[in-house]
């Protein structure tokens, strides 16, 4: 059974009639991972980034975005990848964790899908042992040639404390 958390940060649309759920869907590495767009608050072209010394490899530093003070993470990092990000980001992601706005740079933004039930396979309906931030996978369509894309879709109240 999923935690109770976890329904909520993966929340249908209270708009949709079938119960499909919004999802951010980004680009780390090369994966394609989605959060709950009920988390997501804000998508930043990276802003001047001040580095805060002894902080945990995860850290990239923190960022201020209209007098607020945030911490920066590398999501790779934070998901134990082994990918080489570079010292550039695409893009920030403002995601509330439950407590508090976190800074999370993923190298680009995709889209916005809207996710029939059907197309979510819950992390408690699978056999593979996965983190305890994965929700789930999801399949989108890839675009206009056709195909699937898969989604690991991402608990940021679990991945990024709360």
């Amino acid at each position: 059974m999923i935690p109770s958390r976890r329904k909520a940060t993966l929340a249908p649309d209270p708009t949709s009639e079938t119960g499909a759920v919004a999802v951010l869907a980004v680009v780390t590495g090369d994966e394609v991972y989605g959060f709950p767009l009920s988390a997501v608050r804000e998508i930043l072209v990276p802003p001047p980034i001040a580095e805060v010394p002894r902080a945990p490899e995860s850290v990239i530093g923190v960022i201020s975005v209209r007098g607020q003070i945030i911490t920066l993470l590398d999501l790779p990092k934070v998901l134990n990848l082994d990918v080489d990000q570079g010292p550039t980001y695409g893009r920030v992601l403002l995601v509330d964790n439950g407590e508090e706005l976190i800074g999370v740079a993923v190298d680009r933004v995709i889209q916005v899908y809207r996710m029939e039930p059907e197309h979510i396979e819950y992390a408690s309906a699978m056999s593979a042992e996965l983190s305890e931030y994965v929700v789930g996978v999801g399949r989108v369509a890839a675009g206009p040639k056709g195909g699937e894309r898969m989604l690991i879709l991402i608990d940021p109240v679990s991945l990024f404390g709360g």
